[in-house]
């Protein structure tokens, strides 16, 4: 179950150690549709993260940071009035700290929108690594929920699939998705597997 992680520290030991080629440094994942990223999530949920803690693994021999969300809205599955995702790296018994690319850092008191897959099996337990997970925000002006990548950049709206994201802070500003309406896409695209399924 948890040969994944061990095989992943130890390649991240031989990067760090100059014994693997160098093109084996970046994290990476296939990217996914919005569809897809429905349908392979176990969990989906809006929630706000109330908990951060690192332990060490000392049978995997692998630092974990436990991240735990609450206040849940739960869209998939059945993760309990709140949940907490496993995610392998942190600060290891003799000080250093071990970090991986691409996966997310959270803060406590963030909003947020999980999709999660392989929680306490996988080395990231978000669908997609950083595609599973995305920030919600406040909008002064509008004074509503929006929504934005793992990255922080504003997702303007889904289309054919895939989500638009803001251009580049030249172009003129664009309208980022409201949670609500990004919620009501979730429910829609759920009710639509669902319906192919039956």
């Amino acid at each position: 179950m948890r040969q994944a992680r061990t095989t992943l520290f130890l390649l991240i030991i031989s990067i760090i150690l100059g014994g693997v080629s160098p093109y084996a440094h970046a994290t990476s994942a296939v990217e996914l549709t919005f569809p897809d990223l429905v349908a392979h999530a176990e969990v989906i949920a809006v929630g706000t993260v109330s908990d951060i803690y690192e332990q060490w693994d000392a049978t995997q021999k692998v630092p974990l940071t436990m991240v735990t969300f609450s206040d849940l809205t739960v869209l998939k599955g059945n993760p309990g009035p709140s949940m907490t995702l496993e995610f392998v790296g942190g600060t290891r018994p003799d000080g250093l700290v071990m970090v991986i690319s691409g996966v997310p850092h959270f803060t406590v008191g963030e909003k947020t929108v999980v999709f999660s897959t392989g929680n306490q099996r996988d080395f990231c337990p978000l669908t997609g690594i950083w595609q599973g997970l995305l920030r919600v925000t406040t909008d002064p002006q509008r004074g509503e929920e929006t929504v934005s990548d793992s990255f922080r950049v504003p997702i303007v709206k889904l289309q054919d699939g895939k989500f638009v994201k803001s251009s580049s802070s030249a172009a003129p500003p664009q309208e980022t998705m409201t949670l609500p309406t990004l919620v009501q896409a979730i429910q829609q695209e759920l009710q639509k597997q669902s319906a192919a399924h039956s």
